[in-house]
């Protein structure tokens, strides 16, 4: 299986963005399937257009906040932010929704200047750790700072006994997954000026990972096969330190999550896809055929911490839900739920786009609209009556950890309550 072309791969600033299929996502959270429900009278407000941001006057209980991309780079295409929007919406949530934009910060705008700056610049062997040690981090805190700063903003307005949607953030795994896309089209024989950018791209960072080019482009498989593992192994362990030990990382996870435990604290469930980075680990063992050994965290989106729910994505297959191939292997996952997005009114059987950005909005929707159904009820009270009532009777979990997967024909009845 390949990784998606040099070219597309850009920083990791979502969990996946929309794009028309049969394309497959061209964002580092890779996208993924499962199927939704379309209830009643929700059809209408599929065409309501987006708004980039909604100021509360009065919040209300059951409200569904939305921090995400609303601003669509092609007017022929729905924008990430939209087609979240439109699942939820699908499902039957027929509640408030505030939409906010992300916010871009320092460390985001550095993260989507990778290319230029690889590009550009040359590098000594400590230079390049630094450097890919940096992008690491700029991915990890400047997400987190972001989604931070839209949940404070939603506790500034006052948001009470309702749901707050991220359909984004970063995990170790995409991290790995776009610095090893930028060279890997050096490893096989495709298009010639892909494969001439990625190795000039790979005689850079190849010294830095303590490994070398020709080692790695080796014909001879006992050669290149243990280069190609060495390399893989040496930037998950870059990743990974840099991750657990970078005071600015730590920094933006201990304001996160003081943010989410004072919206817990006033009963608002903060709901995070869990990333589709799934299918790394296989596309790196094509190359070195071996597993290269990664932590036990290697999956999580950072933002999905213990306080918060979070959702992977599943598809219909043969007429049984399925984790998909694509969801990351995280065992912090709460919730499973249809992550298919055919939104749009006009053309209710085309595929609009698929992942776990909106099978996360469909819990959200449903965690939403029991807080204001049950007031007095906890968010982990909240999150356990979904679990129980609401879920699929069977699931294939493909490999992955146990968690209740929604039903979305008993979500979409639940919704009209």
């Amino acid at each position: 299986m390949q990784l998606n072309p040099i070219s597309s791969l850009r920083p990791p600033t979502s969990v996946d963005r929309a794009e028309k299929p049969p394309r497959r996502e061209e964002s580092l959270l890779r996208k993924m399937a499962g199927g939704a429900l379309a209830a009643g009278s929700a059809l209408t407000a599929l065409a309501a257009p987006a708004q980039a941001q909604v100021k509360m006057q009065e919040p209300q209980p059951g409200t569904l906040y939305l921090s995400d991309f609303f601003e669509a780079k092609d007017p022929d295409q729905m924008s990430h932010g939209e087609i979240v929007y439109r699942s939820a919406r699908q499902l039957g949530f027929q509640g408030q929704v505030v939409r906010a934009e992300v916010p871009e910060n320092p460390l985001t705008r550095k993260a989507h200047r990778i290319d230029s700056y690889l590009d550009q610049r040359q590098f000594t062997p400590q230079e390049m750790r630094q450097f890919l040690g940096d992008y690491a981090m700029q991915c990890v805190a400047g997400q987190t700072q972001t989604a931070t700063q839209d949940l404070k903003m939603f506790l500034d307005q006052g948001a009470h006994h309702s749901a707050v949607n991220l359909s984004r953030g970063c995990s170790q795994a995409q991290v790995v997954e776009a610095v090893y896309g930028r060279v890997r089209g050096a490893f096989s024989a495709g298009d010639p000026v892909s494969a001439g950018l990625a190795g000039r791209r790979l005689a850079k960072i190849a010294p830095g990972l303590d490994s070398k080019v020709e080692d790695l482009l080796s014909r001879d498989h006992a050669v290149r096969g243990p280069a190609r593992l060495h390399f893989q192994q040496q930037l998950v362990n870059l990743v990974d330190e840099t991750l657990r030990t970078h005071p600015t990382v730590q920094q933006a996870q201990q304001d996160y999550e003081s943010v989410v435990a004072q919206l817990a604290e006033r009963k608002v469930s903060v709901v995070v896809a869990a990333a589709n980075s799934g299918e790394v680990l296989d596309h790196l063992e094509d190359d070195a055929d071996a597993r290269v050994q990664v932590p036990a965290d290697f999956w999580r989106n950072r933002l999905g911490i213990d306080a918060v729910a979070t959702v992977g994505g599943t598809r219909l297959r043969d007429g049984r839900q399925q984790v998909t191939e694509y969801t990351n292997y995280d065992t912090g996952i709460d919730f499973y739920a249809d992550g298919d997005a055919y939104v749009d009114p006009q053309n209710p059987d085309k595929l609009v786009n698929f992942g776990t950005s909106f099978a996360a909005p469909r819990i959200g929707s449903v965690l939403a609209h029991t807080h204001q159904q049950q007031p007095e009820w906890s968010n982990a009270q909240v999150e356990l009556f979904v679990r129980d009532a609401l879920a699929a009777r069977e699931l294939d979990l493909k490999g992955h950890s146990p968690a209740s997967a929604l039903d979305s024909a008993r979500a979409g009845q639940y919704l009209k309550q």
